[in-house]
């Protein structure tokens, strides 16, 4: 993983959420997180600059999610809340541009 490129993400995510310099160490583990789980969607062993758009796209939604683990939905004096429990449907469209395919080597059985 590029540490300057982690650095300077966490950077702008502290910004965009409006958080102290203290919560940097947290938002950088959330980004790292992040950072995994796209390469692992995409099948990629780098991330470039376009992924990491969707890293901070996951991070903010992980941050407001921040409190509510483990919950899929809740519903207190009827207000209804549902919570995204994957990568929601429109970073997987995004990051479907991205998505490396599998080689797979067959052998055929020789005939004799």
């Amino acid at each position: 993983m590029d540490e300057e490129q982690v650095i300077k993400h966490t950077e702008a995510l502290v910004v965009r959420l409006g958080t102290e310099v203290s919560e940097s160490e947290k938002i950088k583990g959330m980004l790292e997180d992040a950072v995994i789980l796209i390469l692992d969607y995409t099948n990629r062993d780098k991330m470039t600059d376009q992924l990491y758009y969707y890293a901070r796209q996951l991070v903010v939604i992980t941050w407001n999610q921040e409190g509510n683990e483990g919950e899929a939905s809740r519903s207190e004096g009827g207000v209804s809340q549902s919570f995204i429990t994957d990568i929601p449907e429109k970073l997987k469209a995004g990051l479907n541009n991205y998505r490396l395919g599998k080689v797979v080597k067959y052998y055929a059985p020789k005939k004799t």
